[in-house]
């Protein structure tokens, strides 16, 4: 009989864990929280901005009620606005 052992019969291994799926999908899931994240922060930022942008010239100091002035002639402006529907029924 020959003593090297027979290559054809089935090894034991050691016993490995299955591979984790989300290893390889939290760099991907990382990064699309991050860009969320940076694109909430970028639109609170252009919001604030805006506010405050507008209300500067509205948020001025008052002028006093002291000293009359002539009334200036105010300008009256009309819009219109003219709907039409036509509508052609057959029998």
């Amino acid at each position: 009989m020959s003593t090297t052992p027979n290559r054809l019969l089935p090894v034991k291994r050691e016993v490995s864990l299955p591979p984790a799926v989300w290893k390889q999908a939290a760099p991907v899931v990382i990064r699309g929280v991050a860009l969320v994240a940076v694109g909430v922060i970028a639109e609170m930022m252009l919001r604030s901005a805006t506010k405050k942008a507008v209300s500067v010239p509205f948020g001025g100091a008052k002028k006093s009620r002291a000293i009359a002035q002539p009334a200036a002639p105010k300008t009256i402006s009309y819009t219109e606005t003219i709907v039409v529907q036509r509508s052609i029924t057959q029998r």
